[in-house]
């Protein structure tokens, strides 16, 4: 935490371009709770610069299409609206999936301009989940949320910015970091408690919206799972996007 009181978590796993899997889960709350004990006023939550994440790994959603593990189980998005100051999602790099609904749950979002941003799930064979469903629209708009997540294409920031969505800032690449310390020294300035109270008020509504749409995520993922295609699918699309690498 710097002299501002502002705390910066980064996600650095280049093997796994920050996927998610147990020790990206562990890391990541020792990392939050690790933070809350300083008491910041404004959290950065950082990527690498070409990834920021890509979601849930190929043997997670495999152990979900084999009733191994839930979806709705993965409580990193609940964790990062529990805590008691704001946070700024600076995604210089890509993210999709899970990785793209992490940034949803923040509070303000930076994102780039040459980075690509998509909701793929429909690709590989089951509904949106991590809270899509219902976070997306927030940060986009219902309209472009519906497309991005039934065309499961993945779309440039300049694209959204094109779009008027409701993105705090999509900047270069290389001004994203910058841009979210700039806010984050806009916020460090202002009283602790009432900036605790502020964030507990104003993640009601992202919290009401995620708890429901997990329920549902989960329904249509047991179904989806349970018409044998998923598992072929996920193969299919890890593989196209291993060629395309």
């Amino acid at each position: 935490m710097d002299e501002h009181g502002i705390a910066e978590l980064m996600m650095d796993d280049e093997e796994t371009a920050n996927a998610f899997c147990p020790d990206f889960f562990s890391e990541f709350e020792q990392g939050l709770v690790e933070i809350e004990r300083f008491g910041p006023k404004a959290l950065i939550l950082r990527g690498r610069t070409d990834v920021f994440s890509s979601g849930a790994l190929r043997r997670e959603l495999i152990a979900i299409c084999e009733g191994k593990l839930c979806a709705r189980n993965m409580t990193i998005a609940e964790q990062l609206l529990d805590v008691p100051f704001p946070t700024i999602a600076a995604m210089e790099g890509h993210a999709v999936g899970g990785g793209l609904a992490l940034a949803l749950c923040c509070d303000m979002i930076v994102a780039a301009e040459e980075s690509r941003y998509g909701a793929p799930f429909m690709a590989i064979g089951i509904t949106p989940g991590m809270g899509c469903t219902a976070l997306l629209a927030e940060a986009v708009g219902p309209f472009l949320a519906a497309e991005m997540m039934y065309t499961a294409r993945s779309y440039r920031g300049s694209e959204l910015a094109a779009r008027a969505t409701n993105i705090n800032r999509i900047v270069p690449r290389e001004s994203v970091l910058a841009e979210a310390r700039d806010l984050a020294l806009q916020i460090a300035d202002k009283n602790r408690e009432a900036l605790r109270m502020l964030k507990e008020t104003l993640a009601v509504r992202k919290k009401q919206l995620l708890a429901r749409a997990r329920a549902q995520e989960d329904i249509m993922h047991k179904l989806c799972v349970a018409t044998g295609d998923t598992r072929k699918a996920i193969d299919e699309w890890f593989l196209e996007e291993h060629d395309n690498e």
